[in-house]
């Protein structure tokens, strides 16, 4: 799952084939996300201290950035407009200087995208066809939708707003597993917050895996129920009982396109298979960066032809 994602965030936003690579770049990534993660539970000593987890560390970025030079430097070779994000992020100017981004930042925005544009989408994915798996009831009408909305073809872009309970099912899988579990935010200002002291410059962490699952916001908030986010369920809702994306100003600007290639996702192996979990295999979450399962998630494929 994490290499099709990876495949499609490399030809969508930046219009190169990576099914060769994919492999390579996601060992890579899961050794940062590995490493990244005992570093915050175990932030001593820190990431400049040669021992040997931070030299694990560093090798494993070096491969994470010889991928993204590679990119850069073979569309700078060309020398031209395919119309995509890595050719808006080339020739983009500022309107007041007129210079264009250097290295440093065309890099770091090419990373940014192709980390955060595969692996939390990839992860989502995974959980929502577990819990699929796990839901028979949930699964039949899923499949339903697609049978009237598809009619056996194909999912494309025009399908998408049709496909409205497939929608509800992967918001309600993102409500039980976000990918972004924790993120900070820095206090601009003195606040106080149930009587607890906020100092200006602190970090605040925030949990959107504890507020999805908070019964103060959501009935039998363990359930997996699809039906939670149909409009009529959802107008009374607090803004931020339910925040995968973050919100306010630093929403994820990807939000959109990750439903969009969720949902298309979705379908495209729902079109003709079922997906079981395979007998015995231990399901549990590993909360790195994002919300991993922490031995993968082994799963059989079921034609729906031979399936009831």
């Amino acid at each position: 799952m994490y290499q099709l994602t990876l495949c499609i965030v490399g030809k969508t936003l930046f219009n190169i084939d990576l099914r060769d690579g994919a492999s390579d770049f996601e060992q890579a990534f899961l050794r940062v996300n590995r490493l990244y993660a005992e570093y915050f539970y175990a932030p001593f000593p820190p990431l400049n201290v040669p021992i040997p987890r931070n030299r694990r560390l560093q090798a494993a970025i070096r491969s994470l950035n010889e991928v993204v030079d590679t990119i850069i430097n073979e569309r700078r070779r060309q020398n031209r407009d395919k119309g995509d994000l890595l050719s808006m992020l080339l020739m983009a100017r500022d309107e007041e200087t007129g210079q264009g981004m250097n290295e440093q930042q065309v890099h770091d925005e090419v990373m940014t995208m192709l980390m955060a544009g595969h692996e939390t989408v990839a992860t989502s994915l995974t959980w929502t066809l577990y819990l699929l798996s796990q839901h028979p009831d949930v699964e039949q009408r899923f499949h339903v939708e697609l049978d009237e909305v598809l009619g056996g073809n194909m999912p494309t872009v025009e399908h998408i707003a049709k496909l409205s309970y497939t929608q509800m099912v992967f918001e309600e899988a993102l409500r039980l597993y976000p990918p972004a579990w924790l993120f900070g935010r820095k206090a601009i200002a003195d606040d106080e917050i149930r009587g607890y002291h906020i100092p200006a410059n602190s970090m605040i962490f925030i949990s959107p895996y504890c507020t999805h699952r908070h019964p103060a916001f959501w009935e039998s908030p363990e359930v997996f129920d699809p039906e939670r986010f149909s409009p009529e369920r959802s107008v009374n809702r607090p803004s931020f009982a339910y925040f995968p994306f973050a919100g306010g100003p630093r929403l994820c600007i990807g939000n959109i396109f990750a439903m969009m290639e969720a949902k298309l996702v979705l379908a495209t192996i729902a079109q003709r298979y079922r997906l079981r979990l395979l007998p015995g295999h231990p399901v549990e979450y590993e909360a790195m960066l994002n919300l991993r399962p922490r031995h993968g998630m082994l799963m059989t494929l079921q034609h729906k032809s031979s399936t009831p």
